[in-house]
């Protein structure tokens, strides 16, 4: 599935410029949510699609993203509308058919609606079975229905949630609490703060959708 392309959706949460440059580099195509245009054109990068209804971005961000890249598509749509930009970002993003979508800006920012939301997406059936990854140099999270393998360093904290139902039948190895064909009941706490073990993981899922929560560095709260 996929035509082996990277697109990278850019929202409007708090994002690392450097991080954000580093995927720009390496994305096919770029697909921004409103203020999330912004965000593309400070880190030096050009939107090769907006969507939104431009109330974070306003009419200087899109003068300034048409500088940038006059071919640029813009998208607009009213602020009484029933999906976020950040969905409606995704949806454009899986025009292109990717290989992988790579989503930056979903977390912080001043809405945790907002926040919660983006990272609930994961579990939208029209892009659960791709390679989606919300990423902001610190962490990963991805959401997990059969087999995955997590790379990092020993310390790392990886946190199990499950989404949506009961997560059957978890096995793990190189985490510290292996789960040796264990369950996940909806909101319980056991997947919290685990942690690798080395520099790779693997986890199956018999069953169900299996939120991945992958913290980079050994500090734990």
């Amino acid at each position: 599935m996929g035509s082996g392309l990277t697109v990278l959706v850019v929202l409007n949460g708090d994002i690392d410029p450097a991080f954000l440059a580093q995927q720009l580099a390496t994305a096919d195509r770029v697909v921004a949510a409103d203020g999330g245009a912004g965000a593309v054109t400070a880190a030096g990068g050009i939107c090769d699609v907006i969507v939104g209804d431009g109330d974070s971005l306003g009419e200087a961000g899109f003068a300034q993203a048409r500088a940038a890249n006059p071919d640029v598509k813009i998208r607009r749509f009213p602020t009484a509308k029933d999906a976020t930009d950040a969905e409606l970002a995704m949806r454009t993003a899986l025009e292109a058919d990717p290989e992988r979508i790579v989503v930056v800006g979903a977390f912080g920012g001043a809405r945790l609606d907002h926040e919660l939301a983006s990272v609930l997406l994961l579990a939208n059936p029209n892009w659960r079975d791709r390679d989606v990854v919300l990423a902001d140099g610190c962490r990963d999270v991805r959401l997990l229905t059969d087999r995955a393998e997590i790379h990092g360093q020993a310390g790392d904290i990886v946190t199990l949630l499950a989404v949506g139902g009961p997560v059957e039948t978890i096995h793990s190895s190189g985490l510290a609490y292996e789960l040796d064909g264990r369950s996940l009941e909806v909101g319980t706490s056991l997947g919290v703060s685990n942690e690798l073990t080395g520099s790779t993981a693997t986890l199956q899922v018999g069953s169900g959708m299996l939120l991945l929560v992958h913290e980079y560095g050994s500090s734990r709260n």
